[in-house]
């Protein structure tokens, strides 16, 4: 079997939680998979660090130690601790100065390291361990096998290296993968890798995960060599008919804006087949909430945040010190003479109908690096609008969650609601906000760190205060979103899930969200080929299916759009505790 390449340029934006060993139902033995880079879908390049591939051979040279400057694949590969994993490369070194200038990593979910291969000797980063030899003269085949704390490294059959005790180093955000390539912008290296292969270990399904028999699947939008990405879901009340528009990038990665297009799909049947339009109709709205509502007064309010905006390096000093600030590079698209900010809020008040707007800033954003979600926003039964930020000072701050409140459009109060006091644990920006019947405000948000990977805060005083606590959500590195509710008052959210195996799921709640049914997760799909996937949008037909449009890949590794459609099925009573915030 053949598996395509797929490039990514930098290790910390791949960074994912793919812990894939399960508990419960029968332990099967590994089974193998071979990359063999027969095919390149996506040729990245970023700065000094070059992929290539010829005659079936991966060539990957690194020559700068810039931000940016590397290539590495990832590739989720289910490694279990209790049962143990394996990964071969055969590969014939050219140069290498530095760690993971030429390194080929690995975890298992709790632990992980990295094999560097010197020219003159091989090195486990973290284990500290070491084996003198030539690893330019000829192609060797690398063997490192980890079981529980143990890892062992063979070069050409003969182990050279044992680490018995050793593979002790926590596995960052739980991720469970192999990497290889050059992995560090600090480093450089060059090398020709021949194949790698790693073990993979079967997963079953845990008790309270339920596959939906029914879902049924259809792709929207799929083209080799391109990355489809982040889909929208609008509907046309007149029509049913669905929408939707989504990005189209020559470069796999979420961030570089360079070689992108919009692409543009209609549904008549529900989603079950699709084709290309030129624009979406007027006359087509979201099911989404916001981002504009009508103040009590009958204007117009909405409040918004400023996207990444570029600046010429000229105007440097204004911003240094004050700002975090992203340096442009060709691989963001960008000329090298620019710079950027990730910045800002503001809050709207129209008094004609939306065809003017009265913009003021929220000066409390103004330096810190914010996002929101099209998920963040909600209006309480009194009129008063709300958005939560995603807001951090600097790179070096892990994040927390801050709301921005206004009843009339004209100023904004901005209120803190969840962070880690330790800076341990990181708040993003995917926040699902939604307010109940009774007028309780509840949020989730995404979190990177150790720990639950949702955070829920719930408010009973229209924002000004509010408690958080973690959640069983098993979201981990993706967002919530893609929230419906049914006719019968339960609300389900799509999410997906990029543990292994991967996939799309969805969650029930029977109280308007303050808790969630996390005793029974429904399993709308688990073929997906690893982590980048999911941030779904969905709709609610009038027959009560349920209709996800999401971004996917399975094993021909093309970043495509689809669609799953099911109905949700009525659940039994709760099996188990359900740790939550609970009013």
């Amino acid at each position: 079997m053949r598996f395509s390449l797929f490039l990514a340029v930098g290790v910390a934006a791949l960074a994912v939680g793919l812990y894939g060993c399960r508990s419960g139902g029968k332990e099967t033995g590994a089974v193998w998979r071979t990359e063999e880079f027969q095919t390149v879908i996506h040729h990245l390049s970023g700065g000094a660090a070059v992929a290539t591939v010829t005659n079936g051979m991966l060539h990957v040279k690194d020559h700068g130690t810039q931000s940016g400057d590397m290539v590495v694949q990832d590739q989720q590969w289910r490694a279990c601790p209790e049962t143990g994993a394996i990964v071969e490369a055969r590969v014939k070194v050219v140069s290498c100065k530095g760690m993971a200038g030429v390194m080929l990593g690995f975890s298992d979910g709790k632990h992980e390291d990295i094999l560097t291969l010197y020219t003159d000797k091989i090195e486990l980063h973290h284990a500290k361990l070491t084996h003198a030899m030539d690893t330019t003269v000829d192609f060797h085949v690398y063997r490192v096998e980890i079981k529980s704390n143990d890892v062992s490294v063979a070069v050409d059959g003969v182990k050279v290296i044992d680490g018995a005790g050793a593979f002790t180093n926590p596995a960052h955000a739980g991720r469970n993968r192999v990497s290889y390539g050059a992995g560090s912008s600090a480093a450089m290296g060059e090398a020709f890798w021949d194949w790698v292969r790693w073990t993979e270990t079967p997963v079953t399904l845990k008790a309270w995960e339920h596959p939906v028999k029914d879902a049924t699947h259809h792709v929207i939008y799929k083209e080799p060599g391109k990355y489809a990405c982040f889909p929208s879901l609008l509907t046309d009340p007149d029509t049913g008919h669905l929408y939707t528009s989504f990005g189209i990038k020559g470069r796999a990665t979420h961030f570089d804006t360079a070689d992108t297009r919009t692409g543009r799909m209609m549904s008549a049947d529900g989603g079950m087949t699709w084709r290309e339009i030129e624009k979406l109709p007027e006359s087509v709205r979201s099911d989404m909430p916001g981002p504009t509502y009508t103040a009590a007064d009958g204007a117009l309010v909405r409040i918004g945040h400023y996207w990444r905006r570029w600046y010429p390096m000229e105007r440097l000093d204004e911003f240094k010190g004050r700002y975090d600030i992203t340096y442009s590079s060709p691989a963001r698209g960008r000329q090298t003479n620019t710079f950027s900010t990730l910045s800002g809020a503001y809050v709207e008040r129209s008094e004609d109908g939306g065809k003017t707007w009265k913009r003021q800033d929220i000066a409390e954003l103004d330096t810190y690096v914010s996002g929101s979600s099209p998920w963040s926003m909600t209006q309480l039964p009194d009129g008063t609008v709300l958005r939560a930020f995603m807001v951090r000072k600097d790179s070096k701050c892990a994040g927390r969650v801050m709301v921005a409140i206004t009843r009339d459009g004209r100023k904004a109060d901005l209120v803190d609601v969840m962070g880690d006091p330790e800076n341990k644990l990181q708040f993003t920006e995917e926040t699902l906000v939604y307010t109940t019947s009774k007028g309780v405000v509840w949020m989730l948000t995404r979190v990177h760190g150790t720990g639950a990977p949702i955070w829920q805060a719930v408010s009973q005083d229209g924002g000004r205060t509010w408690t958080a606590r973690p959640t069983e959500i098993d979201a981990r590195n993706t967002p919530p979103s893609g929230l419906v509710k049914l006719k019968d008052g339960r609300l389900v959210m799509v999410y997906g899930y990029r543990d292994a195996p991967s996939g799309i799921r969805a969650l029930v709640s029977e109280d308007e969200g303050l808790t969630w049914r996390t005793d029974h997760v429904l399993v709308l799909r688990d073929d997906g080929d690893g982590f980048d996937l999911g941030y779904p949008r969905a709709i609610k037909l009038p027959d009560e299916t349920i209709v996800a449009v999401y971004y996917y890949a399975t094993d021909d590794k093309v970043r495509h759009i689809a669609c799953t459609r099911f109905k949700v099925p009525k659940l039994p009573p709760r099996s188990r505790a359900v740790r939550g915030t609970r009013i």
